[in-house]
């Protein structure tokens, strides 16, 4: 029916528009024909809603210049937005800068030799590093990070120094060497370079710090023994060193002394270790003579 002209009420009445009920106010109500039938479309006093799908019979004209959309927000309302002209424009992102590269759908970091050599870094370099108890991307200074790579500047190899704790009198019967706690005095033991995740003294044999355990980090490590050692004089008397491992004597040491009372040993020896060994060294006299080790001896244990 093209035209309302000429026609009755209650033969046009369907095709007339009107509000579902009442008249319009601020929340939206559904256009619906005369006879009640619903449409997509709905108005307000202040705002027009599709309940549907909103559709043009013919496609709008396209521009070349602007640089503004219709977006939906969280409320489903559009609303204008500037955008900036790549973003019409750009396209798909093809190439990437170093140190990034694409292939296909990935956007990886390229091959290190791709990127020029830093040389030698400086406080304020930066370090890409992932924080695993945040699950996220951060960085970290090249000061920051030097200083929990080496927090003392220069660090030698794990050492611990082991000092005799008093005299021993030697008999024929092999004794534990025993020795002082690690600590800063000049006759304590103490640990030299990152060494406190090595080796700890251990009382394992009966005695008080009588065996050095090994925490960590298989591989050789150089054990010497550094002996000062007192006598009733004359020659004759035999000191025999046992160097053993978890128990098991490894390699032994003996050592006639000459005339005088004071005499010292250094006696040197590799061992292959692993995470748990126990090391000991055992001392006795077996010329018959008088024979006691001076207090604050040294066991120096290295790793290499």
């Amino acid at each position: 029916m093209a035209t309302l002209s000429g026609q009755k009420v209650k033969n046009a009445f369907a095709s007339l528009l009107k509000l579902a009920t009442n008249t319009a106010t601020t929340s939206l109500k559904n256009v619906e024909s005369g006879d009640g039938v619903a449409t997509a479309l709905q108005l307000a006093t202040g705002k027009v809603g599709i309940n549907g799908t909103l559709e043009f019979p013919t496609a709008p004209a396209t521009g070349s210049t602007e640089v503004k959309a219709l977006l939906l927000n969280a409320s489903n309302q559009v609303v204008e937005r500037s955008l900036n002209a790549a973003a019409f424009s750009g396209g798909a992102l093809t190439t990437a800068s170093l140190p990034l590269a694409v292939s296909g759908s990935d956007v990886r970091m390229a091959n290190p030799s791709s990127i020029s050599d830093i040389g030698t870094p400086a406080s304020g370099d930066r370090f890409l590093i992932y924080d695993a108890s945040l699950t996220t991307w951060k960085r970290i200074d090249y000061s920051a990070l030097s200083a929990l790579i080496n927090p003392g500047a220069y660090q030698s190899a794990p050492e611990l120094v082991a000092r005799t704790r008093d005299p021993l009198s030697l008999t024929s019967t092999h004794q534990y060497l025993e020795f002082e706690n690690i600590g800063t005095a000049s006759t304590e033991s103490n640990k030299i370079g990152d060494a406190t995740t090595y080796f700890d003294l251990n009382t394992a044999y009966g005695g008080t710090n009588d065996a050095i355990e090994f925490y960590q980090d298989d591989g050789i490590y150089q054990v010497t023994l550094c002996a000062a050692i007192t006598t009733g004089g004359g020659a004759g008397c035999v000191v025999e060193f046992n160097f053993a491992i978890n128990g098991a004597v490894v390699n032994v040491n003996e050592t006639t002394l000459g005339t005088g009372t004071a005499h010292f040993i250094t006696q040197s020896t590799f061992f292959n270790l692993i995470a748990g060994d126990l090391i000991s060294v055992t001392a006795a006299e077996t010329g018959g003579g008088t024979v006691s080790i001076d207090q604050y001896s040294i066991l120096h244990i290295r790793k290499l």
